[in-house]
């Protein structure tokens, strides 16, 4: 591990942290400096969070690794043809759920129900 690590690792740990609280920016900034110049030599952000002794998501948020790979993914979609029910979707109180009737419909057979 180089100098630089071990001086940040030490401020790191000097500066306690804990979940929500807030990194002294000069530090961040050193920490964000030193991730981006590993990261350019091949390191991996998960080496670099046990190097630095912080938590690998910690460091991908700071560095914006995630924004940056999630912008350009690309996903799966299926299309489908939009649904046209006809008449309304109805919930009783007591928890019956009658879909595809008119309102008119769906009263008498709620009535018939006795709900």
């Amino acid at each position: 591990m180089s100098h630089q690590a071990w001086s940040l690792r030490a401020a790191i740990a000097a500066h306690h942290p804990e979940r929500g609280k807030p990194y002294d920016p000069e530090l961040k900034e050193r920490i964000l400096s030193h991730v981006a110049s590993r990261r350019a030599a091949g390191a991996s952000l998960a080496s670099l969070a046990v190097e630095l002794g912080m938590s690998t998501e910690t460091l991908r948020v700071w560095s914006g690794a995630g924004a940056r790979r999630g912008s350009r993914a690309m996903i799966p979609v299926q299309v489908v043809a939009e649904r046209h029910e006809r008449g309304a979707t109805v919930v009783s109180a007591s928890g019956h759920r009658i879909e595809g009737l008119t309102l008119e419909e769906a009263i008498s057979v709620l009535r018939a129900l006795g709900s």
